[in-house]
């Protein structure tokens, strides 16, 4: 007996696709919103097990066990502001008038007349312009990231009501929600929701854990090199690295413009590039795997590719949203194609 079309699975999960596509693609042209709405969606998985805690264990109504961690919360942040902010723009600047004083095309015609000697085949003036073009290359990236993230941070007020109303509402929007899905899709809509928040909150796990390892590894090696400012370079290519691959181009431009001040010379920069490549090589192999694979369930060259897609598509705020809008593309499909299958829904 031939079934009707209305009950093949392959058929509905490609309307679902295409409609979660549509909503994905009208979104993209809001990724200001969709990067708020995913700092929101983290500040709220941060906070909810101490929110949990206040409200289960001690009996404190839901409201004010959540004023308390915003309390906490915002308590902390500003004192670790009041620290930070001023040792960075103190190093910041000491960096910049000891740039600004460095002779680098000087010193770089010296360095490009030296290789020439021993290996005559190539232009001083080649050299000089693929040094150029490669520190014009890492700054651009580094003023993209800044711009990205000095950006976001106007909609960064509306970060705390969107964290207060998922921490307060949120169980109940997605009950009124699943209310209105008809029966016969009850429990796959359920076990579609429950899958897609299970792989966002390892994939949000994941990236903090990933970008924590890229700090540290940073930090190591530049401490083993002797680059001073090593602490504050592997925080920032931390931070950096909450946007995927920019946290190591970070490092590597800021370590080799303090080489260059402190040494005088280019001296250190290869051994600095050799260092960012096997941190590079370390995340792509062993870190990102280890973050990602069982969350995710997505194969290292898929993330590549969506990462790449992606980039295309929003360009810096695209590397932020991609894996997150896969997952849920990813999740979505598996899942009501499994229900569908073992549900024997029929129309």
């Amino acid at each position: 007996m031939t079934s009707h079309p209305s009950n093949r699975p392959f058929l509905k999960v490609a309307t679902l696709l295409a409609i979660i596509i549509t909503c994905f693609w009208i979104a993209s042209f809001f990724s200001g919103l969709v990067l708020t709405l995913i700092v929101s969606v983290l500040s709220a998985f941060v906070m909810r097990p101490l929110v949990q805690l206040l409200e289960f264990r001690l009996g404190l109504r839901r409201s004010l066990s959540i004023a308390i961690v915003f309390l906490l919360a915002g308590g902390g942040t500003v004192l670790a502001l009041m620290q930070i902010i001023p040792l960075f723009t103190n190093t910041v600047r000491s960096m910049y008038d000891a740039f600004k004083v460095f002779n680098f095309d000087d010193k770089l015609n010296e360095v490009a007349q030296g290789l020439t000697a021993h290996v005559p085949f190539i232009k001083p003036e080649d050299l000089v312009k693929k040094a150029h073009a490669a520190l014009d290359a890492g700054l651009q990236m580094l003023g993209d990231s800044v711009g990205t993230l000095a950006g976001f941070a106007v909609n960064l007020a509306i970060v705390p009501f969107i964290t207060y109303f998922i921490l307060a509402e949120g169980d109940v929007a997605m009950k009124k929600l699943v209310e209105h899905v008809p029966n016969k899709y009850f429990e796959m809509t359920l076990n579609v929701f429950n899958k897609i928040g299970r792989d966002l909150v390892g994939y949000l796990k994941g990236w903090i854990l990933d970008s924590a390892i890229i700090g540290v590894l940073t930090i190591i090696g530049l401490t083993i090199l002797g680059v001073q400012y090593s602490v504050l370079i592997g925080a920032l290519a931390g931070v950096a690295n909450l946007i995927p691959y920019v946290g190591v181009a970070v490092a590597a431009t800021l370590a080799a413009i303090v080489s260059l001040t402190q040494l005088g010379n280019f001296s250190m920069l290869v051994p600095i590039g050799i260092m960012m490549l096997v941190i590079r090589g370390i995340d792509d192999t062993i870190v990102q795997p280890m973050c990602f694979a069982k969350s995710i369930d997505m194969h290292p060259l898929m993330v590549i590719l969506v990462l790449i897609i992606g980039h295309e598509l929003l360009g810096i705020a695209g590397l932020v949203v991609a894996i997150p809008l896969a997952t849920i593309l990813k999740a979505s499909a598996n899942e009501t194609y499994w229900g569908l299958k073992h549900y024997s829904i029929t129309a």
